[in-house]
């Protein structure tokens, strides 16, 4: 079985835009600029199911926050503060947009290496890529209730 259709599997619907990503990065293109990491920020990798990802990214974003709130306030002033937070937000979102891709990438290339190890045949390979890749708007749908429901409650 061809590599191209493990990732196939792998990327599912959006194979097609996958597969040309994955061609860049593979001639040393390994850096290609994603819209809807930017867009859709931390939920995208929840998305392409990038769990791992999604948290790390999610405790960076978190630590950032606090640091403004309670060291960065106090030495520049609120104000000060939340104008730095705002250029801050804006870099970290251009940076997911920057490492998007290669990260699902090398995800999708750690999973196609695994379906290859666990499983002699092909059709396994493909079906186990199938349920490890593809997207989750469920996770979205859930993270995006509590982000909200996050929002409401410190508001009050």
């Amino acid at each position: 079985m061809e590599k191209t259709d493990l990732y196939e599997a792998y990327f599912q619907d959006s194979s097609n835009y996958y597969l040309e990503q994955l061609n860049y990065y593979e001639k040393g293109k390994k850096f290609r600029f994603n819209f809807s990491a930017v867009l859709f920020g931390v939920f995208w990798f929840l998305y392409r199911k990038m769990y791992l990802e999604f948290f790390v990214i999610i405790t960076i974003f978190y630590a950032e926050s606090q640091f403004e709130n309670y060291v960065l306030a106090e030495l520049i002033g609120t104000e000060q503060a939340e104008l730095f937070s705002f250029a801050v937000d804006i870099i970290l979102m251009v940076t997911l947009g920057i490492i998007g891709n290669n990260l699902y990438l090398k995800k999708a290339k750690r999973m196609a290496e695994q379906a290859q190890i666990r499983f002699a045949d092909p059709e396994q390979q493909k079906e186990f890529l199938a349920k490890k890749g593809g997207t989750s708007i469920l996770l979205v749908m859930i993270a995006f209730a509590l982000f909200v429901l996050t929002v409401i409650l410190q508001s009050q």
